[in-house]
């Protein structure tokens, strides 16, 4: 490849990332930032010259692509990976010839936007026959706390639950990697069964805590406790900030939004909620 295509291909893995809310686990939900970064190779008879007058046209598809992938993310927010996209302007003036072989799975939709994004390129000034090889790698900041969640999954039956010296009850947990620790304390007469349901559901939560934990951390360190007081009922559960040692003022909210959703339908129980964003 000649120096002024490899140029060209560093200026297509440019862009902004996407914005998206995956569903992860029972009732989490994440705001995801999703991002696809783009390269391009010739492929065998492609002249530099000849890459270089398509990569100028590769920019606009990109766009599509991207919000393509945020709707997949969504749903899948694993899904992640890298697709080999051959592009082929064969002799005459027809649209590209548009192959996407690595888009299988939770990744099959990415074919059919694909295809239709890159198929309606004008590429009409570029030299025939020419052929190049588009390398789509696709990320999103959700797929790790999919991963933590998961692997949380079959330790999830059982919960380990204390009971104190005060007939209180709680249970404590947290993320592989200990970003995220949470603590579920009651003191109802039947708490062992709230702590446990409760403690359940805030499992699930994980990825809408990561979440919180990783916007907390732009401007200062993300360290601190967040405390909140759950009131259960048969229908809906009532969160209320009680104290928050987070620098940034939006964490309690934040942690709240990301938890409240999953509370809903416990029944009746109420319990204190200790959220702890590490360093």
């Amino acid at each position: 490849m000649r120096k002024s295509a490899l140029l060209s291909t560093l200026v297509l893995l440019l862009g902004a990332p996407s914005l998206g809310t995956a569903q992860v686990g029972e009732q989490g939900r994440i705001s995801t930032r999703s991002d696809v970064k783009m390269s391009i190779e010739g492929e065998p008879g492609t002249s530099g010259a000849k890459l270089d007058a398509m990569a100028k046209h590769l920019g606009a598809p990109l766009g599509e692509v991207k919000r393509c992938y945020a709707e997949v993310v969504k749903e899948h927010p694993d899904s992640v990976g890298t697709l080999h996209v051959t592009l082929e302007l064969r002799e005459g003036k027809a649209p590209p010839v548009v192959q996407v072989p690595d888009a299988v799975g939770k990744l099959k939709p990415m074919d059919k936007c694909i295809d239709k994004a890159f198929g309606k390129l004008d590429m009409s000034e570029v030299p025939r026959p020419a052929a190049a090889k588009v390398i789509l790698e696709l990320t999103n900041s959700a797929a790790r706390a999919v991963d933590d969640v998961r692997a949380k999954g079959d330790a999830a039956a059982h919960v380990d639950i204390t009971t104190n010296a005060d007939g209180s009850f709680e249970a404590t947990g947290q993320s592989i990697q200990g970003e995220v620790t949470y603590r579920v304390l009651s003191k109802d007469k039947d708490g062992a069964k709230t702590v446990e349901a409760v403690y359940q559901k805030i499992r699930d939560s994980l990825p809408g805590l990561f979440d919180c934990r990783r916007r907390a951390s732009k401007k200062d360190s993300p360290e601190g406790d967040v405390v909140l007081k759950a009131k259960l009922s048969a229908s809906a559960a009532a969160l209320d900030v009680v104290s928050s040692s987070v620098k940034n003022e939006r964490a309690p909210t934040c942690s709240s939004n990301a938890i409240k959703p999953a509370l809903a339908k416990l029944g009746k129980g109420t319990a204190e909620i200790t959220i702890h964003f590490a360093p």
